[in-house]
């Protein structure tokens, strides 16, 4: 069952991860094209590097685009990662209850800065103002 849900939550992963690759894989292959054009004119060992990671990342999204399509396949397996979601769902929401008052803090602390920043900001203003308008001395 441990080895379903390991299974479950790598999928889950792997399913955000093609998700996004597959968002940002125009931005993904041109950086590849660019790079293997550039490193004909001026071989380097970055271009290289650059070309092997949008190799290795094609790869990858290819594996976890195979890996989610057989899991939709398989209820089995589609059941123990909505429970796995599920468990990740709850374990995130009492996180956020656990450290509440703590956000709350942070957040009236920030308010309290800010509000101090902008009346600094508007004395300075009216400062000026005050500077501008009154006739200056020969």
């Amino acid at each position: 069952m441990s080895s379903r849900i390991a299974l479950a939550s790598g999928v889950l992963l792997a399913s955000f991860a093609t998700h996004s690759l597959s968002a940002q894989q125009s931005t993904v292959v041109a950086p590849r094209d660019t790079a293997s054009r550039s490193s004909a004119a001026h071989p380097t060992s970055s271009d290289s590097a650059l070309v092997e990671l949008g190799r290795a990342i094609t790869v990858l999204a290819a594996s976890v685009q195979t890996a989610v399509e057989q899991t939709a396949k398989n209820p089995e397996v589609r059941r123990a990662a909505l429970a796995t979601a599920g468990k990740a769902v709850s374990l995130s929401q009492r996180a956020l209850e656990e450290n509440t008052g703590q956000i709350e803090k942070l957040l009236a602390e920030a308010s309290r800065r800010l509000a101090e920043l902008d009346a600094a900001q508007k004395a300075k203003a009216e400062k000026s103002k005050k500077d501008s308008g009154s006739p200056s001395a020969p």
